[in-house]
């Protein structure tokens, strides 16, 4: 006995009207585009200046930025072979003047600052301003106790620049 193919037929075509509907949805003659979401990953939209130096490119400038500071805290006079001439003019008062001065400023800096930079760790650093320059901000540098204010020696940012082969601190 043979079954007829209508009563079979027509209960598919009820089922699969709508779904053929919705193919005419995707059909258009203009294809739905997602609006443009810039993605942070992106490096073609982030300018190279200021982006974040990859940890192992920037190891050997922030190491000596971490050697000045915790000199600094140690009361170590070595830290001044870090300083280019004339960031030390500016920070000292004259080239030469951070072996005498280094002590004046600690004093100035307290005994509570001191203690953090025996804690400071220089995670990060950014290209720039500069060719052959790197940049450290005073909020990037991360501390074992409570951050202290920029100041005197502590500035708002670090400049590293890479003068004949090695890094110093040229602001």
């Amino acid at each position: 006995m043979r079954l007829p193919a209508g009563p079979l037929v027509a209960p598919l075509l009820v089922l699969m009207l709508p779904a053929l509907g919705a193919c005419a949805l995707f059909t258009d003659a203009e294809p739905k585009i997602p609006p443009l979401v810039w993605e942070s990953g992106d490096a073609r939209l982030i300018d190279p200046r200021s982006a974040t130096v990859p940890p192992q490119e920037s190891l050997p400038a922030r190491l000596v930025l971490y050697r000045f500071l915790r000199g600094v805290a140690a009361g170590d006079v070595r830290v001044c072979g870090y300083l280019i001439p004339e960031y030390e003019q500016d920070a000292f008062g004259a080239v030469g003047g951070c072996r005498s001065g280094l002590a004046a400023e600690r004093r100035r800096l307290g005994a509570r600052t001191l203690a953090a930079l025996r804690g400071v760790t220089v995670p990060m650093a950014r290209r720039g301003p500069g060719d052959n320059e790197m940049t450290v901000r005073f909020g990037d540098l991360r501390w074992r106790t409570a951050p202290p204010e920029p100041a005197g020696l502590l500035a708002e940012r670090f400049v590293l620049r890479r003068v004949g082969g090695r890094w110093r601190i040229a602001a």
